[in-house]
């Protein structure tokens, strides 16, 4: 059986204020070697968080303030991409257009590329700017000559048949997530923080009891902190731990195969069969296939391909599985590359069981990843089941 264990490795994200004005998501312009020169690039796969964005009500409920007053989210409204949000899903599209420049089109051929999002606004809007980025028409698709932007489609399922929302639409995931907190090894990881859950509860004025709570209290800070709203003093002052706790509940939500399987088995499902299909010889497919969505969505799949160390992927992280082919010896395999800051750069992750280098074989592969694929009707029917 798999298992992701508890790193404490600090992730550092500043969080500025929102400003109309000027541009305040810098991107970055550093390459990293990848180790892939003998490789040709057949199709990609990328998940990508969406941008910065404002508290929703589930958040907001954990901590009474006077951030419920809406005032504070216009122009965007609740749950809704800001305008840095907004940068910073452009700036995903920059960096998978530098990454996929030879493998796409400049021109959009609709037959290349196919993007999905969830059933939110702010994955939504994400998708659109950063397919702005990867787009500028080019003269033959310039339809307007005072505007550097032309329309790309997306899709989107409804929300209760999205595998990509599974934490809200599968019961069972949820059930075996909380039976998870009951687990000797999972209640050693806490037992130094329950004077932490005391001290939230007192000072939120709500029940602060497990690390999904903490994860959701540390997700309101941030949101509000994008809209111009500090984190109030007792709260900073316990952050690293929050901060720590946010990690433990990812460990959590992973924490074994039939967890990760409820999380992104349907999608390595569709990846499995693409890939399939183009050694077989099936190249007429998207090249590149785009999903907009949330943390979680990129922390799964990188727990799918064991590459992930529990944490809180940032707004606009981005990670793509890359199907490849050696020059020399006709091999196919897997790469996969987490950009954990919008705009890159990307850095290739050697995938477990795959020693140590950044091409992992077709073959390793599929082993690696046997018992975390399944096909959406198994997941629909499984996700209905809460118990063993």
């Amino acid at each position: 059986m798999r298992r992701l264990i508890v790193s404490i490795v600090t992730f550092v994200v500043a969080w500025g204020e929102d400003t109309t004005v000027g541009r305040v998501v810098e991107p970055s312009n550093s390459v990293v070697p990848d180790g892939l020169a003998d490789t040709d690039l057949l199709l990609a796969f990328v998940v990508f968080r969406h941008g910065d964005r404002t508290p929703d009500l589930e958040e907001l409920d954990l901590y009474s303030h006077d951030a419920n007053n809406k005032d504070v989210f216009f122009p965007y409204g609740m749950k809704a991409l800001t305008n840095k949000g907004k940068q910073r899903g452009y700036l995903v599209g920059e960096y998978i257009r530098r990454r996929y420049d030879e493998l796409i089109s400049r021109l959009y051929l609709p037959d290349e590329i196919k993007v999905r999002t969830t059933e939110y606004a702010r994955t939504k809007m994400t998708a659109l700017t950063a397919l702005a980025a990867m787009y500028p028409p080019l003269p033959a698709q310039k339809w307007n000559p005072g505007l550097e932007w032309q329309p790309i489609p997306f899709d989107t399922l409804g929300a209760s048949v999205d595998d990509l929302l599974y934490w809200y639409y599968c019961p069972r995931y949820l059930w075996l997530r909380n039976q998870v907190y009951s687990f000797p090894e999972v209640k050693k990881w806490l037992k130094p923080y329950q004077n932490l859950f005391t001290y939230l509860t007192e000072k939120a004025g709500k029940n602060i009891t497990t690390p999904e709570d903490v994860f959701f209290l540390d997700n309101l800070f941030q949101a509000l902190e994008n809209v111009g709203i500090k984190s109030p003093k007792w709260a900073q002052e316990v952050m690293p731990q929050i901060k720590e706790i946010t990690k433990i509940e990812y460990a959590i939500e992973f924490y074994n195969a039939e967890l990760i399987k409820l999380a992104t088995g349907v999608l390595m499902n569709e990846i499995l069969n693409a890939t399939n299909a183009a050694i077989a010889g099936d190249m007429e497919q998207y090249k590149l296939r785009l999903y907009s969505g949330h943390e979680n969505n990129v922390a799964a799949l990188m727990a799918a391909v064991n590459v992930f160390t529990p944490h809180q992927p940032n707004y606009g992280a981005t990670f793509s599985l890359e199907l490849r082919k050696h020059r020399s010896t006709g091999q196919y395999g897997f790469a996969a590359v987490y950009a954990k800051d919008a705009g890159g750069p990307g850095t290739i992750l050697p995938i477990s069981g795959c020693s140590g280098s950044p091409f992992c074989d077709y073959e390793t592969f599929l082993n690696i990843t046997s018992d975390v694929v399944w096909s959406f009707k198994e997941y629909e029917t499984q996700c209905t089941i809460l118990v063993q």
